[in-house]
């Protein structure tokens, strides 16, 4: 049997039936609006998830592991992550062999994306928590960063788009950052601010846009923005990667100031 090619998932890819309405729930998701769960090894504040944003297909939140504890192994749902605080190791299982992993240091900036029923491990070695970005896919299609980390400059920020085949998540780290979203049948915007720690949605067929709204100031806006690709599977993503930025977290993506 020959292998896939690239861009041959799994599954073949059937477009997404556009949602009617094509939202109903929150569009920002302050942090004191999230949902706390605690866990054995820490706390998972959901931001973006189907209690909030009434869309059950991606939950984005911020996972914290305390010291001295290691998650159990499992096999999960796609994830991206982005570690902004804390240190440790991060094992990773890419066969069955038992006992064999490969393991991956844990540190501000490291970007990481697992695909589904990829086995791995979370270890805080460190003495202060593991605080990272998490966005989970609950579909067979994986989550992944998308420009990100990134750096909005003060009044900068992209164009007013749509996307047919994904949903996304923009996480404000630190600064003023805006979204420009649709209604939900895109006859009218409107301009909501994301605080910092908090997030922002923008479904699926819907016009939307981020940026610093800080037009005359100085600020930058540091954020994170990560999606689900309804057209990305399979063949098309690696089991496991793995990308380290600059130990503050904030490599930019987009380095000039025009921007």
């Amino acid at each position: 049997m020959l292998p896939s090619l690239p861009g041959e998932g799994r599954v073949p890819y059937i477009p997404p039936t556009p949602r009617d309405p094509t939202y109903s729930g929150k569009i920002i998701v302050p942090r004191e609006e999230g949902i706390l769960e605690e866990t054995p090894t820490g706390g998972f504040l959901k931001l973006l998830c189907e209690e909030t944003t009434g869309d059950e297909r991606f939950t984005l939140a911020e996972r914290t592991q305390l010291p001295g504890t290691e998650t159990d192994q499992i096999e999960t749902d796609s994830e991206a992550v982005h570690v902004l605080e804390g240190s440790g190791i991060l094992k990773v299982w890419l066969d069955e062999t038992p006992g064999r992993a490969m393991e991956i240091p844990v540190q501000p900036g490291l970007e990481v994306v697992l695909t589904e029923g990829t086995r791995f491990q979370w270890v805080n070695d460190g003495t202060t928590p593991i605080v990272s970005i998490v966005t989970i896919s609950h579909l067979p299609f994986p989550a992944y960063p998308h420009h990100y980390p990134a750096i909005f400059y003060p009044g900068k920020g992209n164009k007013i788009h749509q996307h047919d085949n994904r949903v996304e998540g923009f996480y404000v780290v630190s600064g003023p950052g805006s979204m420009i979203i649709g209604s939900p049948d895109n006859t009218e915007v409107e301009t909501l601010v994301v605080p910092p720690r908090g997030a922002g949605y923008k479904p699926q067929h819907v016009y939307h846009r981020q940026f610093n709204h800080d037009g005359e100031g100085d600020e930058l806006c540091y954020w994170i923005h990560s999606m689900v690709v309804f057209t990305h599977r399979g063949s098309r993503m690696p089991q496991l990667h793995a990308r380290q930025h600059g130990l503050d977290g904030k490599t930019p993506r987009w380095e000039h100031p025009t921007i």
